[in-house]
């Protein structure tokens, strides 16, 4: 049983007492509905405010590297402008903050400032949030491979519908020291072969390679070869990579080298002709056409090549590498008789030199395939170390070539300098690669077809005494007993290559043997050394050939080491 502490309302106050309490109910509603309206309004306030706040923190963050740039598109109430136009609209600045800041005192008007020039950005600008991404080109891309199966292009000043004639093509032979007769018949642009290991075609190479000036220095040299030379590497090579052709015509005589010669270069943007006012031979040939070059690189070419498919890159990116790379294509033979193409894959021997100075060929030393096992993923057809070059194809930094010291200029004809270039790469910083993935084709002449200007031996011994004199150090008499006829031999002034040695700094000859070529043996290494020589001046001589073979050793006239017979 339940007890009211007052009496329940009679019947008519019963209505009255409930009326009342229902007014009192929606009242109490009323606030609270009123209550959660004055929260929400005040939260979204204070929202807005905090974004407000955020914004302009965010836009002064000095550690935000996208701060500077919103600072510049943002406007003096701290929104952006972008954010305008994407359909934002800025909140409306409270009038208790506006009251909070102190008045501002006028300030007297400022004379105008003359405008400053814009200062570069040393840090790289990060790109527009709002472009759109460009997708980047890869900065690594395979060899060029050439354009094949080309209309062909034939001389224009032979007529190839007579009937061969088997005795032009014998005294062509005869006369130019390979089949001339069959080349002018050929395309000049015909196809070559791709004989790179197919390692070399896994390979990638920079994009930002150097650009080349082709050099093709020539004296009385076979129209045909020439323009097939020019024209193939237009074809086997990026053009992006060709800064130029240059020919250079030591002052040869043969009239299809006239006129034929320059209509033909006269066709083509990227071919230039230089003619030499008087013959120098190919050492001051080649001097004097590396300072008319203008590409990055010097890429010397003798006149009767023919580069193939990816032959460019592989040489250019040692040198973008190390500007004192000096690099070396791998030759392939081009029949003197024939003109058909052979080759090899790929390069198991490196260039070495006797005591004669003479340039030999050397098996691949075992250090050698140890390095390339260490370094590079392919190694069998990886870049290798040589010590010395043939002298006739190599390219190199043009500006290093004339910091280096260029070509002796007192050098005659040629003979040697490719050895004094050799010895003074490596003693003085550089190195020299082959490279086994650049293919050139070359013919291989019976002899060279052209004089010497003077006495043949005497032109190489000057040279080559020239050489030994300013690079062999206390080696110089052991070569002058190797060499007895040479140590009195004239051979002009020195004096500037002394000071070319003293201004590079270079290291010495021993150096050069202990550390790049040990395969040669310096005089305290062996037991005796000198000639086998009769009383009627015969002499025993390996003339350059390996003792392995069964033609490694000749009995006959002595030679005194000096051997001008070269098919260069």
């Amino acid at each position: 049983m339940v007890t009211l502490d007052k009496p329940p309302p009679s019947h008519g106050s019963f209505f009255q007492y409930r009326s009342t309490l229902r007014r009192d109910v929606c009242r109490k509603r009323t606030i609270v509905r009123w209550g959660v309206i004055l929260a929400g309004c005040y939260f979204v306030i204070c929202l807005l405010g905090y974004s407000n706040i955020s914004i302009n923190i965010k836009l002064n963050d000095p550690n935000d590297p996208q701060s500077e740039i919103r600072s510049r598109d943002t406007n003096q109430e701290g929104i952006g402008e972008h954010l305008l136009q994407g359909g934002l609209q800025p909140p409306e600045q409270d009038n208790f903050q506006k009251q909070e800041q102190p008045a501002q005192p006028v300030q007297p008007a400022q004379p105008a400032q003359p405008a400053q020039p814009a200062q570069p950005d040393d840090k790289p600008r990060p790109p527009d949030p709002l472009e759109k991404p460009v997708a980047k080109e890869p900065e690594f891309v395979h060899a060029f491979i050439g354009h094949q199966n080309q209309e062909p292009l034939y001389l224009e000043t032979v007529d190839r519908n007579q009937p061969w004639n088997k005795t032009a093509e014998k005294d062509s032979i005869a006369k130019w020291k390979f089949n001339k007769y069959l080349s002018d018949r050929l395309p000049l642009n015909r196809d070559t072969k791709d004989g790179r290991h197919e390692t070399c075609s896994k390979r990638v190479y920079r994009k930002d390679l150097p650009t080349a000036s082709v050099v093709l220095v020539f004296y009385n040299e076979a129209l045909s070869v020439i323009l097939r030379t020019a024209l193939t590497v237009l074809k086997e090579s990026d053009p992006r990579l060709i800064h130029e052709i240059l020919f250079y015509d030591d002052c040869s005589t043969n009239d299809e080298l006239m006129a034929p010669l320059e209509n033909f270069i006269a066709k083509y943007p990227k071919m230039r002709l230089v003619r030499a006012k008087q013959r120098g031979g190919l050492v001051k040939a080649r001097l004097y056409s590396s300072r008319e070059a203008k590409g990055d690189v010097l890429l010397y070419l003798d006149a009767h090549c023919e580069p193939t498919p990816g032959w460019l890159e592989p040489l250019l990116e040692p040198i973008a590498k190390n500007r004192k790379a000096i690099t070396l294509p791998s030759l392939d033979a081009i029949s003197w008789e024939t003109m058909e193409y052979s080759g090899a894959e790929t390069i198991w021997v490196i260039g070495g030199v006797n005591w004669l100075m003479n340039m030999l060929w050397y098996p691949l030393p075992e250090r050698e395939k140890i390095r390339r096992e260490r370094e590079d993923p392919y190694p069998i057809t990886a870049n290798l170390r040589s010590p010395t070059m043939a002298g006739g194809l190599f390219a190199m930094d043009r500006l290093y070539f004339k910091e280096l010291g260029e070509y002796d200029e007192q050098m005659g004809v040629w003979g040697g300098e490719n050895m004094e270039l050799s010895f003074r790469i490596w003693m003085c910083g550089g190195e020299m690669l082959f490279v086994p993935c650049s293919k050139v084709g070359h013919v291989f002449k019976t002899a060279h077809p052209y004089d010497m200007m003077g006495n043949d031996g005497n032109v190489v011994a000057i040279n080559y005494v020239r050489t030994a004199r300013v690079w062999f150090d206390k080696e110089l008499e052991f070569f002058y007993k190797i060499r007895p006829q040479f140590r009195d031999l004239e051979v002009g002034d020195l004096s500037s290559r002394y000071a070319l040695r003293e201004r590079l700094q270079c290291k010495s000859y021993a150096w050069f043997i202990r550390n790049v070529f040990p395969e040669l043996p310096l005089e305290e290494d062996l037991l005796a050394a000198g000639q086998f020589r009769t009383d009627n001046n015969m002499c025993m001589d390996t003339r350059g050939m390996d003792l392995n073979t069964a033609n490694g050793l000749h009995i006959g006239p002595c030679s005194n080491g000096v051997n001008v017979n070269s098919n260069r």
